[in-house]
């Protein structure tokens, strides 16, 4: 390691773009591994301006897939928290839908040991929907972002539900929701024109049902709405007063990208599936327009073998894209002059919707985690962290990330990886 993995006095970048602004040639101080304040004198500080550097408070990727566990020959904790370090992402929360899921308390604390000694980067890990009436409540009380719901899950008994959201409504935890309706996936999925068998209507559907599965229950925790393809989602998600987010592949991908037949049809299958030039074009509309609360990217690798070669009613949904998605949306952004936009929806309002304390700012007493990008080459590694070779990502343009910051610590530098594994801390470890 070089003497820049010690703690850093401040940095100096040539914009830094915040949820409320930009301030030009900036240099923030730090001490104790939180943002000290602004500050006119840059000794000591390491330095970036003069390499066109774009600096933004740590980006916090909501949602996740790190695998680990039985799972490790896709990714594990170290591989993926790698791939976001060097992706300029200073915080994950890891999904639950492991071998064995998260869906019981034994599992659940495999799964935090795992990335207490892992991870890179700070993290978090959302509970699956316990089997028994009986884990809710223990499982919350361990340090825990929430609880994730799949469409399978929707269907799970009423008890299992209600108390699901009892200990989730009691412990202020997220209820986090994948909106796709069980009943409406029935349809037989041939892999091809995957907008039929997984409709935006089927997406509308799951959120109605979570509104009605509130009203039943009569507890009110925190949901959210993950990975939103469809305007309409988006739109019952906040009139019903629940947070949403978009993945970078709605925002940036289409399904007239890949026909049928193509080699890369599996390469792009994910689910909910890529939606029409349309969909795409009204999600950066309502975007832009201030309905998006937040951008999570689920990253979520396969080997190579899951997604080569095979017919694509059968290959793995999903794909890594950590080291990828933040400079390609970074590089968009800049080129709008919203960068402080791209601020609040990378790094705010995922810590926001959280319930995070001292993420998402750069104000004194904030963790001192930046995220920096530069449009000047680098000697990139080429996406060799994560375990998972194969994404619709490669070949984007991007920008480069130049370094990653986490609690005052030069983490990733020019391509380097500056700290160990199990660096990260979970970010909630102190929740009230």
């Amino acid at each position: 390691m070089s003497s820049y993995s010690q703690d850093l006095k401040g940095v100096c970048v040539d914009k830094l773009a915040t949820s409320t602004g930009i301030r030009e040639g900036s240099c923030l101080e730090f001490s104790g591994g939180l943002v000290k304040g602004f500050s006119e004198s840059s000794r000591s500080f390491l330095d970036l301006r003069g390499l066109g550097s774009i600096g933004l408070p740590g980006i916090v990727d909501m949602h996740v897939h790190l695998r680990g566990l039985e799972l490790s020959y896709k990714e594990d904790e170290v591989s993926g928290s790698l791939a976001a370090l060097a992706g300029c992402v200073t915080a994950v929360v890891d999904m639950p839908n492991t071998k064995p899921p998260l869906k019981t308390p034994e599992a659940l604390e495999a799964k935090l040991r795992a990335l207490k000694s892992g991870s890179h980067v700070d993290y978090g890990v959302y509970a699956g929907i316990p089997y028994s009436v009986e884990d809710p409540q223990l499982m919350a009380s361990m340090p825990i972002a929430g609880f994730k719901a799949y469409p399978e899950d929707l269907e799970s008994p009423s008890k299992v539900l209600c108390s699901v959201l009892k200990a989730a409504e009691s412990r202020g935890l997220l209820f986090i929701v994948h909106p796709e309706h069980p009943e409406m996936l029935k349809t037989p999925d041939y892999g091809f024109d995957r907008n039929n068998s997984r409709p935006c209507y089927a997406e509308a559907a799951a959120v109605d049902e979570v509104l009605k599965l509130i009203s039943e229950c009569g507890f009110k925790p925190r949901v959210h709405i993950t990975h939103a393809s469809c305007p309409s989602t988006v739109l019952r998600a906040k009139k019903y007063g629940f947070t949403v987010d978009v993945t970078p592949h709605h925002l940036l991908l289409d399904v007239d990208s890949f026909k049928p037949l193509n080699s890369l049809w599996c390469e792009s299958k994910v689910n909910p599936p890529l939606r029409g030039l349309v969909e795409k074009s009204l999600l950066w509309k309502l975007l832009l327009e201030g309905y998006v609360d937040a951008i999570a990217s689920d990253h979520a690798p396969h080997a190579s073998w899951e997604k080569l070669w095979l017919h694509p009613s059968q290959c793995s949904p999903g794909f890594p894209s950590l080291e990828f998605w933040p400079g390609a949306l970074m590089r968009i952004f800049a080129l709008m002059n919203v960068e402080s936009l791209y601020a609040r929806l990378t790094s705010l309002g995922p810590s926001s919707i959280l319930g995070l304390k001292g993420y998402g700012g750069l104000d004194s007493g904030f963790k001192a985690s930046l995220s920096i990008f530069t449009p000047e080459p680098l000697e990139f590694h080429g996406g060799s962290y994560s375990k998972a070779r194969i994404s619709p990502y490669l070949g984007f343009k991007t920008l480069n990330c130049l370094a990653s910051v986490i609690r005052g610590r030069l983490s990733y530098f020019k391509g380097r990886v500056l700290v160990g594994e199990g660096w990260g801390v979970n970010m909630f470890e102190f929740k009230g």
